[in-house]
């Protein structure tokens, strides 16, 4: 079990999939007697440097093994390229509060791919790529943001209101309470007794 495990080689920042974004992948492998079937699986990450993604274990390669896969570019097109396995393990499911991992009943076996010399032209579409969907996944961020408040807002309004009267109504009482009275005087002070004297 020790030797499955590798960590990953030194790499790109890794851009994390979204739940919109394109992960269905294509990918063959290849052994000594010829190419294998090309099979459909999901993509979890992507990099400038490599990728990675699930299979099932009858299916799963060994370290050092020569893979032809074709990547969807976030928001753009798909490349096909060369690339060899640097990482194997038992991928681990997550779960969120309100969201479920599709393999959460299903044995995979998360594999990680280093693009072999990779053309410059691949590279850069996969780094515009993900810097645009960046973006766009940072607008509607703030776009989700400001549709909470807004909401927010008009769900409490009147709760809204309330406080602010009651602040309003908070300090109007402290202001009229500390108002000088006509026995005020600034050298002296108010004789004693009726500096608070409400009545």
């Amino acid at each position: 079990m020790a030797q499955r495990l590798r960590k990953f080689v030194s790499r790109a920042p890794r851009y994390i999939l979204r739940p919109e974004d394109r992960s269905q992948m294509r990918f063959s492998l290849e052994d000594s007697q010829g190419p294998g079937g090309i099979e459909n699986t999901f993509m979890l990450n992507l990099s400038e440097t490599g990728v990675a993604f699930l299979v099932d274990p009858s299916r799963e390669p060994k370290l050092g093994d020569r893979i032809k896969v074709e990547v969807p570019i976030p928001l753009g097109e798909q490349i096909a390229w060369w690339a060899t396995v640097v990482r194997i393990e038992i991928y681990e499911p997550r779960s969120w509060f309100f969201s479920k991992d599709p393999f959460m009943d299903e044995p995979k076996i998360l594999v990680g791919l280093r693009f072999d010399e990779l053309p410059g032209s691949y590279t850069r579409a996969i780094r515009s790529g993900i810097e645009k969907s960046f973006i766009r996944a940072m607008q509607e961020q703030r776009y989700r943001n400001w549709a909470y408040y807004k909401t927010y807002a008009i769900q409490n309004t009147i709760k809204i209101i309330g406080y602010a009267l009651l602040a309003a109504l908070a300090f109007g009482f402290i202001y009229w309470f500390t108002i000088p009275d006509a026995k005020y005087d600034a050298k002296r002070g108010a004789p004693w007794g009726d500096r608070f004297k409400i009545f």
